[in-house]
């Protein structure tokens, strides 16, 4: 599969059940004795990194094959850990490209859908749900391709159903959305974000930083 040409990949069997189980423990117990963000219709914990109580799932971002597969992806290692990190837990939110918008959009001093000195927008997110999707929609739903041009169509949608410890990577400008109903059981999803050392990642890092700290302010 190329990544740039289709967006996205589904990397297996990352992490065992047991660990994923841990970080489930881990997050229910962080959210019944913390004040939470309401968001989407469920819970959103942004830049969870900086609560001692989650230093174990913030390791999850060190994983050696996510690495491996992000130098793939870059050609190399000139990219950093872009600041964006968040749980979320039973969100819905609808189609849409993570990108930065209101008044955190005014960081984008460059055309993310441009070149600029030979450098392009190279900005991907990790995630890691907690629970299997092998059998139901509740995944991630994505248009392959749909990074390439800004505009929102969801035509040749795909439905993905990562199985417990499978990892997916996508460009963040890929056109996708969540679960489009409410389900019984809480969805957990971790999600950590990485880019090219480059002024695209510069900007994006800059108004992700503002967007944290003001939802946990």
């Amino acid at each position: 599969m190329d990544f740039w040409k289709d967006g996205y990949i589904i990397l297996r069997n990352v992490f065992s059940s047991q660990e994923i189980n841990e970080y489930r423990e881990l997050i229910h117990k962080f959210v019944k004795e913390n004040k939470t963000l309401k968001n989407a219709g469920g819970i959103t914990i942004p830049n969870f990194i900086k609560h001692s109580e989650l230093s174990e799932v913030k390791g999850l971002m060190e994983n050696e094959k996510i690495h491996k597969e992000l130098e793939r992806i870059f050609g190399g290692n000139d990219y950093r850990f872009c600041q964006h990190n968040d749980i979320g837990i039973n969100r819905i939110v609808g189609w849409h490209k993570d990108k930065l918008n209101g008044k955190y959009a005014s960081h984008e001093t460059v055309d993310i859908w441009s070149e600029i000195n030979g450098e392009k927008h190279e900005i991907v997110k990790v995630l890691i749900y907690l629970q299997d999707h092998r059998d139901n929609n509740d995944g991630l739903k994505l248009v392959p391709g749909s990074h390439l041009v800004r505009n929102m169509q969801t035509k040749g949608t795909i439905q993905l159903r990562p199985e417990l410890g499978d990892v997916v990577i996508f460009d963040q400008r890929i056109t996708h959305r969540g679960m489009d109903h409410q389900v019984k059981d809480s969805r957990i999803l971790v999600a950590f974000g990485f880019g090219k050392n480059n002024i695209f990642t510069d900007n994006f890092e800059k108004g992700t930083v503002k967007r944290q700290n003001d939802q946990n302010s």
